[in-house]
C-alpha cells in the first residue's frame, strides 16, 4: 500500500504532522472497509456480545486507550472460535496506529521489505534462506552469487534450472505473483512457456529460488506447498517479544499456503503442538486436512523452538523497525528456513482468530496506554519514543 495518495501529497505543504494524520485516517478507512465486507458481516452476525462482555471491552479500552472502540471486531473474532477476550485488538487500532507508530522510520521499512535484502542479513546470522538461483533488483540481473550478469546469461541459466520457485521481491503479498516452474531445455514443463517469455513477464524485481524440502512433520500435513509459520515479533521495553504463532497450510493442489489464496491456518503452540481446528479466511473449519486427512490435534511440528529463536535473532539484528512479520518453515533436517519478512500490514486477524485471544496478552493494557500516548504527540516527538 502506498502512503502517498494524491490527497496526501496536496497536504505535504502544511507539514509532516498534517500528512501523518491524514495517513492514519487513510489506513483506518481501509480497515473499516474490510470489516464491512459482506462475508465478514455474515460471520460477525452469528455472535451476539452480552452486555457484560461489552462492559469489559469498554472498561479496558476507555481506561487505557482513552476511548471506546467499536464492538464489531470483538464480535467478529469471537465468532471464529467461540472464545471471547476483551483483549482482542481491533484491526482499526493495529495497522493504522500500533504498527504505524512502531515503524515510523519509513526508509528502513522499505529497505527491509525488499526480499533481496533480508537474505543477506539472515546469512550474517547463520540463518538459512532458500538458495537463490537468479534475481533481479531494479532491472539489475544477478546470478546466485549476486554477480551482475546480462539478460542473455539469465535466460541461459534459467532455461535449465529445473524445479524452482519464483516470487516478486518487492510489493508482494498473499502469494500474488508466485509460481513454480520446471525448466528444461528452455521450456517450463508446467506452463509450456519459453524461458525468455517468463523472464520478460517477471519484470524488474524478482527472485528465483530452489524449491525447499520441508521436514516430514510438515509434509505429512500437506506436501504440495511450503507450509509456513507466521511469526510476528515486536520491540517492547528493550526486548523482542513474539505474538501467538500460526501455521499456514496449502490445500487443493495449491503451491502457496496464504489464506487470501485459499489456504488454511491453524494455531501452533511454542513447542510445536498444533491446535484442534484450522480455518479459512471466511470460517470454513477443519479438524483434519481436507486433502491428506491428517488430524491436526496431537500433531507436533519438530524444531519450533529453533524457529522462534531465529525470528527473535533476526529482529534483534535490525531493530530500526519496531514490528516484523516473519514467514519461516523448517527444512528436512529440522532447521529453520526464513522465507521472507514483511514490514507492513501485519495480519493479526489470523492470529486472533486461530488462537481465540488477543495478541498482546498481559501486555495489552501497556500497549494501549502507549498507543494513547503516541497519538497525543507531534510526529517529531513520536520518532523519539520507543515501544
Amino acid at each position: 500500500m502506498s502512503y502517498f495518495t494524491k490527497k496526501a501529497k496536496k497536504l505535504l505543504k502544511y507539514g509532516n504532522d498534517c500528512f501523518d494524520t491524514l495517513m492514519i485516517k487513510h489506513l483506518k478507512k481501509g480497515e473499516l472497509r474490510k470489516i464491512a465486507n459482506s462475508r465478514r458481516q455474515e460471520i460477525l452476525k452469528q455472535t451476539i456480545l452480552s452486555e457484560n462482555q461489552k462492559r469489559k471491552i469498554d472498561e479496558l479500552f476507555i481506561n487505557n486507550y482513552g476511548e471506546k472502540v467499536p464492538f464489531c471486531w470483538h464480535q467478529y473474532f469471537t465468532a471464529y472460535t467461540g472464545n471471547f477476550d476483551e483483549k482482542y485488538i481491533p484491526e482499526l487500532l493495529f495497522v493504522p496506529e500500533f504498527e504505524h507508530y512502531m515503524n515510523l522510520k519509513t526508509a528502513y521499512v522499505e529497505v527491509f521489505a525488499d526480499k533481496n535484502v533480508i537474505p543477506l542479513i539472515a546469512k550474517a546470522n547463520d540463518i538459512k534462506t532458500p538458495k537463490t538461483l537468479l534475481s533481479c533488483a531494479y532491472g539489475i540481473f544477478r546470478n546466485g552469487a549476486n554477480e551482475a550478469i546480462s539478460k542473455k546469461e539469465v535466460i541461459s541459466i534459467f532455461s535449465n534450472c529445473g524445479n524452482a520457485f519464483i516470487k516478486p521481491s518487492v510489493d508482494s503479498c498473499s502469494g500474488h505473483g508466485c509460481l513454480i516452474v520446471n525448466m528444461k531445455s528452455g521450456i517450463d514443463s508446467i506452463s509450456g512457456k519459453k524461458a525468455d517469455l517468463i523472464i520478460e513477464e517477471l519484470g524488474n524485481n524478482f527472485v528465483v529460488q530452489e524449491v525447499i524440502k520441508c521436514h516430514k512433520s510438515i509434509t505429512d500435513i500437506y506436501p504440495k506447498s511450503v507450509n509456513t509459520f507466521r511469526i510476528i515479533t515486536y520491540r517492547w521495553n528493550g526486548k523482542i517479544e513474539v505474538m501467538p504463532i500460526i501455521m499456514r497450510i496449502g490445500r487443493g493442489n495449491a503451491v502457496v499456503d496464504n489464506a487470501h489464496a485459499g489456504g488454511i491456518f491453524i494455531a501452533v503452540d511454542d513447542d510445536g503442538s498444533m491446535h484442534k481446528t484450522a480455518f479459512t479466511e471466511f470460517r470454513d473449519m477443519y479438524e483434519k486436512h481436507p486433502d491428506t486427512q491428517l488430524v491436526f490435534e496431537g500433531h507436533k511440528i519438530v524444531g519450533m523452538e529453533k524457529v522462534i529463536y531465529a525470528a527473535k535473532l533476526m529482529h534483534a539484528s535490525i531493530p530500526q523497525v519496531g514490528i516484523y512479520n516473519w514467514d519461516f518453515t523448517i527444512d528436512e533436517n529440522g532447521e529453520p528456513v526464513l522465507i521472507e519478512a514483511n514490514t507492513s500490514e501485519g495480519s493479526i486477524w489470523l492470529l486472533q482468530m486461530a488462537h481465540g485471544k488477543g495478541v498482546f496478552g498481559d501486555k495489552t493494557e501497556d500497549v494501549l496506554k502507549w498507543i494513547r500516548k503516541m497519538k497525543s504527540l507531534k510526529l517529531s516527538e513520536r520518532e523519539n519514543e520507543k515501544g
